[in-house]
C-alpha cells in the first residue's frame, strides 16, 4: 500500500473527526477512484442510533482536522471550564449562530465547551431556537462523546457530570 508521508495513528486508535466526533481507525485501504489509486482512512462511529463508516482521503486528514483524543488533564480544563468559564455571547443571532458553527467545525474541545456553556447560558435566560438547540444538542454529544473515551466512563455518568457542572452557571 503506497503512503505518502508517515500516519500518527494506526487501525484501532480512537480519534476526532470534527463535527462528528469520536471514531475507530477500523482500516486504512486503498481505492480505485478512475485513474487515481487512492488511500482511505475507514473510521467507525457507534452512538445509540447505531453504527456508521466514514471514509477520509489521507491526503485530506489535515484539511478535515482529524486529531488525536484530547489529554485527560485538558478533558478536566474543559469540564472545569463548564462550572467556572466565562463565554463571550454575541447579541445578534445571526453573528451567534455563524460564530458557534465555526467553533464546533474547528473540532477543538475548548472551543465545543464555549459553545455548549454560551448556549446554556441563553437557554436559561430565554428558550433556545429550534436551530441553537440542535446546535447544544450537537456540542452536548461531541464533548460527552471525548470526555466519556478519554475519562473511561459510560456516555451516561458523562453526561450527568456535565450537565452538574454547568448547573452552577444559571
Amino acid at each position: 500500500m503506497a503512503r505518502t508521508r508517515k500516519l500518527w495513528f494506526k487501525v484501532g486508535d480512537t480519534i476526532v473527526y470534527p463535527g462528528y466526533g469520536v471514531g475507530l481507525v477500523q482500516d486504512i485501504r486503498e481505492r480505485q477512484m478512475g485513474d487515481t489509486q487512492r488511500v482511505f482512512c475507514v473510521l467507525l462511529f457507534k452512538d445509540s442510533t447505531g453504527e456508521s463508516k466514514v471514509l477520509i482521503p489521507l491526503d485530506n486528514i489535515e484539511e478535515v482536522g482529524l486529531r488525536p483524543l484530547s489529554t485527560k488533564r485538558g478533558v478536566e480544563e474543559a469540564l472545569t471550564y463548564l462550572g467556572e468559564g466565562e463565554p463571550e455571547i454575541l447579541p445578534s443571532w445571526k453573528d451567534r449562530f455563524a460564530q458557534h458553527g465555526s467553533m464546533l467545525a474547528s473540532g477543538d474541545l475548548m472551543s465545543v465547551v464555549r459553545v455548549l456553556k454560551a448556549l446554556w447560558i441563553l437557554n436559561n435566560k430565554k428558550p433556545l431556537s429550534f436551530r441553537e438547540k440542535k446546535m447544544y444538542q450537537k456540542a452536548l454529544g461531541l464533548i460527552v462523546a471525548e470526555a466519556c473515551e478519554v475519562k473511561v466512563t459510560s456516555r451516561e455518568t458523562m453526561e450527568q457530570e456535565i450537565l452538574r457542572r454547568l448547573s452552577p452557571a444559571t
